[in-house]
C-alpha cells in the first residue's frame, strides 16, 4: 500500500523546527559579526583619516619650512657667475698674475622670443656695436657663408653630391660637413663684414648656458655701455655686468709658466668640455689653458656665486641673489722675481753684446735654471731668444726642449764607476787617445796625461768616462781592435742618470713636462758617446735636478712652483704643496769624490773663470757638446756650452743650470755659461 505524505503537515513541522532557540542563535551570531565588522572597519577608517590628519599636520605644519625649500629648489633656475680668479705671487709677495675689471655686455632670453625676432636682435646689436670680426675662425665664417648663401655653396657640389642631399641620404649633419668641406677660403670674400659680426652676435645668442646670461661683447667700452642702457627697451634680454681678466704687472716675465686662461666667450675648451661639465662647470666659465693656470685651476677658480632665475610678466629675466661666491685662492710660487728680473737682465745684455761677434755668429739663446737645494723651489726659470725684432722669452723651454749637454753629466758617470767598482778613489789613468777599429781616433780636448777620478772631473777628462763605460760593459780595450760592449749597459748607465734627474721627469708641477730624447742604436762606440754627454739629450730643468742631487747629498728633489695657496679672506694657509724627496743615492764616499772634483774645477780648473772670481765658492762642471748646423749649404760646427753648479760649496743653498746652444764656432772661446751664471748669482753671493 503506497505511502501517502502530508506535505501540510511537514510544512508546518519545518515552520516550529525555524523557531527553536537554535535557529534564532545562529541569526543572532551573524548579526553580531556584521556589527562587529562595521566596527572595525569604522575603527580602522577613524585611524587611517587620524594618520592622514597626523601626516597633514607633520608636512603642513612641523616640517613646513622643510618641503617649501624642496619645493623651491625643484622649480627654481638657478645661475652661477664665477668668482674672480685667486691672484699668483712670487715667494715674497710680489703679485705676478692678477685682475683687471672689464665690461661685459650678457644676453638673457627672454621668454617665448621667435627665431625671427633674434636675428633681428643680433643685426641691431652688429650695425650699433664694434664687434671684432678677425678674429673669426675659418669655420665660423663657413657656418656664415651656408646661412647667407647657402645655394651658392651648394651649387659647388659635384653632381653626385647634390643628388645624395636632394635624395636624402645623407643626414643634416653629414650634408653640412660636406658643404664645409667643399667651401675654399676664396669662396668666403662674399661675405661682408655686416654679415660677420650678425653671425658671430647670433652665435653667441644661441650657445646654450642653462638659462644663464650670456656673454656678447668683453671689453664694452663706457659709451657702448652708456648706449645700450639708454636703449635697453630696443635690446631686450641684453644687460651689462662686470666681469674681470687677468693682467700681468711684469708682462712678459715668466708669462708662459704663469700660463693663461680662456675668456667667457671662449668658455670651457671643446676638447676638456665633459671633463669639466661633469665637475659641474658651465660652458662659458673662465678656466686655465695652460702653466699653473691649468695645473692649479681647482685652486685659483673659487666659488660661484648662485642667483635664481625667474622672468616677469613681460618674460624678461630676473636675477635674485641665492648666495656670494668667493675669490679663488692666491698662489704662492717659488720664484724670486727680482733675482729672476736680474737673470733677464744679464742674459739680455750679453746676448746683444755677442750679436755682432763672428766667433758667436750663430748663438742666439740661453736657458738658465736655478733651484734652492733644501726644498726644490725654482727661484729663476728663464730661455731668451734675440731675434732681429728684440727677444723671445719663453721659460717652458727649460722643460720642453731637450739638448745633448757635454761634459756635464760627468759627475754622474765618476759616481757610476765608483759605485759599481769600475774605478776606485784615486785610481789613475793616462789619458791619452784612444784608437778603435775602423772609427777616428777618441780623445780629450788635450792630451791629460795621468789623471783621478779628481783630475777627471776638474780637467774634463774624456778618456777616464771611456773606461768607466768600457769596464761597466765588460770589453777590454786594444788599441785599434774592436770594442764588444754588453749592450745592457745602456739601460745601467741610464739607470744611473735618472737617479740624478737625467733622462727623467723632474716632478715638476707643471704640465706638458718633457724627458728628452733617448737613442736607440747600441753600438760600442755610441756608449762612450754616451758616457761625455754626447747621446741623450737633456732639459735645463733636467740638469738643475741633476745639481741639486749632487748639492743635497743625494737626494732627488722635484722642483716646486707653488709652495702653497692662501685665502684671499683671511690669508689663511689653505694648501701647502710639500716639498718631495724622490729618491736618495746610497753611496756617499763615490758622492764625496763627485763633489770634490766639481769644486776643484772651480778652485783650480776649468770652471775657474768668472765663478773663481766669487768670494763665494762655488763648485761646477762645463759641458760641450759636438753638433753640426747647415748654414748656405755649407756644414758648421758651433758646439752646444753648457754649465751645472751649486753653492756654497760647504752649505749649499742653490743649484743652477745653464744651456748655450751653438754657442761658438771658435773652440778657443771660454765657456759662456760661466760668464752668465757668475753674474747672476753675484746678485746675491758678492
Amino acid at each position: 500500500m503506497k505511502k501517502i505524505i502530508d506535505f501540510k503537515k511537514e510544512k508546518d513541522s519545518k515552520k516550529n523546527w525555524a523557531n527553536t532557540s537554535e535557529s534564532l542563535k545562529k541569526k543572532l551570531d551573524i548579526q553580531k559579526s556584521i556589527v562587529f565588522r562595521l566596527q572595525i572597519f569604522g575603527l580602522v577608517m577613524v585611524l587611517g583619516l587620524a594618520g592622514v590628519l597626523t601626516r597633514f599636520y607633520y608636512v603642513q605644519i612641523v616640517r613646513q619650512d622643510y618641503y617649501q625649500t624642496r619645493l623651491e629648489n625643484y622649480t627654481q633656475r638657478l645661475y652661477y657667475v664665477s668668482s674672480p680668479r685667486g691672484e699668483i705671487v712670487d715667494r715674497n709677495g710680489e703679485v705676478l698674475t692678477s685682475n683687471q675689471e672689464q665690461l661685459l655686455i650678457t644676453y638673457l632670453p627672454p621668454l617665448n622670443l621667435s627665431e625671427s625676432t633674434k636675428w633681428e636682435l643680433a643685426e641691431k646689436f652688429a650695425l650699433s656695436f664694434d664687434i671684432d670680426v678677425e678674429s673669426m675662425s675659418l669655420n665660423q665664417q663657413k657656418d656664415a657663408f651656408l646661412h647667407y648663401y647657402y645655394e651658392q655653396a651648394f651649387s659647388l657640389l659635384s653632381i653626385e653630391d647634390q643628388e645624395r642631399i636632394n635624395e636624402n641620404q645623407l643626414n643634416k649633419n653629414e650634408a653640412t660637413t660636406l658643404l664645409k668641406e667643399t667651401l675654399q677660403e676664396e669662396d668666403l670674400t662674399l661675405l661682408n663684414d655686416n654679415q660677420k659680426a650678425i653671425w658671430i652676435v647670433k652665435a653667441a645668442m644661441d650657445v646654450p648656458s642653462g638659462g644663464r646670461p650670456k656673454p656678447i661683447k668683453e671689453r664694452a667700452s663706457k659709451e657702448e655701455v652708456a648706449y645700450l642702457m639708454e636703449h635697453m627697451d630696443v635690446y631686450p634680454g641684453f644687460d651689462v655686468q662686470v666681469s674681470w681678466e687677468r693682467s700681468y704687472p711684469y708682462e712678459h716675465v715668466l708669462r708662459t709658466v704663469l700660463g693663461s686662461v680662456t675668456t667667457q666667450t671662449q668658455g670651457v675648451p671643446a676638447e676638456s668640455l665633459l671633463s669639466y661639465l661633469a665637475l659641474d662647470y658651465a660652458r662659458n666659465d673662465i678656466v686655465g689653458r695652460s702653466g699653473l693656470e691649468l695645473q692649479y685651476q681647482e685652486l685659483l677658480k673659487g666659488s660661484r656665486s648662485v642667483y635664481n632665475l625667474s622672468y616677469d610678466e613681460t618674460g624678461a629675466g630676473q636675477l635674485d641673489n641665492i648666495m656670494l661666491g668667493e675669490k679663488g685662492l692666491n698662489l704662492v710660487t717659488s720664484f724670486d722675481i727680482n733675482w729672476q728680473l736680474h737673470a733677464e737682465e744679464v742674459i739680455k745684455r750679453i746676448l746683444s753684446e755677442e750679436k755682432d761677434n763672428p766667433f758667436r755668429k750663430y748663438l742666439d739663446t740661453i736657458n738658465f735654471v736655478m733651484m734652492d737645494v733644501k726644498t726644490g723651489d725654482v727661484l729663476i726659470m728663464t730661455s731668451i731668444t734675440r731675434t732681429d725684432d728684440g727677444f723671445i722669452y719663453d721659460p717652458l723651454s727649460t722643460i720642453t726642449k731637450a739638448m745633448p749637454i757635454g761634459s756635464a753629466v760627468k759627475g754622474a758617470v765618476v759616481y757610476m764607476g765608483l759605485k759599481e767598482g769600475v774605478v776606485q778613489p784615486n785610481e789613475i789613468i793616462i789619458d791619452q787617445p784612444i784608437k778603435l777599429r775602423a772609427t777616428p781616433e777618441k780623445s780629450s780636448s788635450v792630451n791629460l796625461g795621468p789623471v783621478n777620478d779628481l783630475l777627471a772631473l776638474s780637467r774634463s777628462s774624456n778618456v777616464y768616462m771611456f773606461f768607466v763605460a768600457m769596464r761597466l760593459g765588460g770589453a777590454r780595450y786594444v788599441y785599434d781592435g774592436p770594442l764588444n760592449v754588453d749592450v745592457s749597459t745602456f739601460q745601467l748607465m741610464r739607470n744611473y742618470f735618472s737617479q740624478f734627474g737625467l733622462g727623467t721627469y723632474t716632478q715638476i708641477d707643471l704640465p706638458n713636462e718633457q724627458t728628452g730624447f733617448q737613442g736607440t742604436t747600441t753600438q760600442g762606440g755610441l756608449l762612450l758617446d754616451y758616457a761625455i754627454g754626447q747621446y741623450d739629450n737633456y732639459t735645463a730643468m733636467q740638469m738643475a735636478q741633476y745639481a741639486t742631487t749632487i748639492a743635497s747629498n743625494g737626494k732627488r728633489i722635484a722642483p716646486r712652483i707653488v709652495t702653497a695657496a692662501t685665502s684671499t679672506s683671511n690669508n689663511h694657509t689653505a694648501f701647502v704643496n710639500d716639498v718631495n724627496i724622490i729618491s736618495k743615492l746610497d753611496d756617499m764616499d763615490a758622492l764625496s769624490r763627485v763633489q770634490q772634483g766639481f769644486r776643484l774645477c772651480v778652485s783650480d780648473h776649468y770652471c775657474r773663470a768668472h765663478l773663481g772670481n766669487l768670494q763665494t765658492p762655488f763648485a761646477a762642471k762645463t759641458g760641450t757638446a759636438e753638433v753640426t748646423l747647415i748654414d748656405d749649404g755649407e756644414v758648421v760646427y758651433p758646439p752646444h756650452t753648457t754649465l751645472v753648479g751649486y753653492g756654497p760649496y760647504n752649505q749649499p743653498e742653490v743649484a743652477f743650470s745653464c744651456q748655450a746652444p751653438n754657442a761658438s764656432n771658435d773652440r778657443t772661446l771660454s765657456n759662456i755659461c760661466l760668464q752668465i751664471s757668475a753674474e747672476i748669482l753675484n746678485y746675491k753671493y758678492d
